[in-house]
Formats: structure tokens, C-alpha cells, sequence
């Protein structure tokens, strides 16, 4: 386990989503790996009992894909992360500011997943 001074320090939120999270013809084995946690988690939100008023993600990192297929299922989602530049790189996301991660090609699958609804 890493310090979490260490980690607060020196984790790069860029760096990692690139690494793991881009869908790109180069990144064959990253998209296999994010295709699969996709479909999982979609069959898992898509249960009748899987809902609620509120979801929270503890350490959800820099990252959305964990809760795309959830949106449908829960009136409000809360997520909460350790480290600064993680909740940094989600706001900037969030205000579609430039430089920010693009989920759009994972948000689309995961809508491929659902039937484009």
C-alpha cells in the first residue's frame, strides 16, 4: 500500500485515466479490461432489487465509469475521493473544461450496452 502522502503527492489522475481508461483501437488490452467492468456493471445495476435514493462511491477516484449504469437507478450519487487532484480532474470534467478527461466514447458504450436509451 502507498503512503497516503505519497499517494496524495504524486498520483497523476491524467496519466492513469489515459493509461486505463481511453477506448482506443491502441489501448487493445485496457478496452478489453474496461469493456468487461462495463458489462459487468451494467448487468449488475440492470437487477430490479439494485436501486435506491442515494449511492455513494467511496474512493471512486478520477474516474465515472463505475457509476454510468447506476444513474438509472438511483435518485442521487455521491462521489468521494481521498485525494485533491482526483476531485480536481472529476469538477473539471464535470464543468467540461478543456483538458479534461473524455468519458465520451465510454459513456456511449455503456449506452450501446442499455440500447441507446
Amino acid at each position: 500500500f502507498t503512503e497516503a502522502d505519497f499517494y496524495q503527492q504524486n498520483f497523476d489522475p491524467q496519466a492513469y485515466l489515459k493509461e486505463y481508461y481511453s477506448m482506443s483501437d491502441s489501448r487493445e488490452g485496457a478496452n478489453v479490461f474496461l469493456t468487461q467492468n462495463l458489462k459487468s456493471l451494467h448487468k449488475m445495476f440492470s437487477l430490479d432489487e439494485l436501486r435506491g435514493g442515494t449511492l455513494i462511491d467511496v474512493g471512486c477516484g478520477p474516474t465515472i465509469y463505475q457509476l454510468l449504469s447506476a444513474c438509472e437507478r438511483f435518485q442521487e450519487i455521491i462521489a468521494l475521493d481521498y485525494t485533491d487532484q482526483n476531485r480536481r480532474e472529476l469538477e473539471r470534467w464535470l464543468r467540461n473544461e478543456a483538458g479534461a478527461f473524455d468519458w465520451v466514447p465510454v459513456v456511449k458504450y455503456v449506452c450501446e450496452l442499455e440500447g441507446d436509451r
